[in-house]
């Protein structure tokens, strides 16, 4: 086989294990991670697992609908994905993520543990009681 079908081949096998890496896709998650906002709600993701929008909007300290126009951009994204839980719409990083992502979250992640706003966060995260914050007003 010659030398140029082998490297085919490979970038065949390469291409159907891992999600195409184009400059519109790279360019997606860096937009969907250049908002300060958007990463602390990825960082409590990550921390929490599994947040929904009452939770994120309370700690965030922002509207809901800013919130999840943030949530939306970050799933567009690939970074985050969203399952429904009873009355709760439910965010986890997504179970989906390439490497690539996956590395950029990791840096965020321990790059920024010490950082006031997150340790602030966390605090919050630490205490929050999605029942009580939750609940829909009658």
């Amino acid at each position: 086989m010659a030398k140029k079908e082998i490297i085919n081949k490979k970038r065949a096998r390469d291409s159907a294990i891992m999600p195409e890496h184009n400059l519109k896709n790279i360019e997606k998650i860096v937009k969907a991670l250049a908002d300060k906002n958007r990463i602390r709600i990825i960082y409590l993701i990550k921390a929490k697992q599994v947040l929904c929008v009452c939770e994120i909007t309370y700690i965030i300290g922002l509207s809901q609908p800013t919130i999840s126009s943030h949530l939306k951009l970050l799933e567009n994204a690939g970074l985050i994905e969203s399952h429904k839980d009873g009355l709760w719409v439910n965010y986890n990083i997504s179970s989906q993520l390439d490497p690539a992502s996956s590395g950029y979250i990791e840096i965020i992640y321990k790059n920024l543990e010490k950082d006031k706003q997150i340790v602030s966060d966390l605090k919050k995260l630490k205490n929050i009681n999605r029942a009580m914050i939750c609940r829909k007003k009658a």
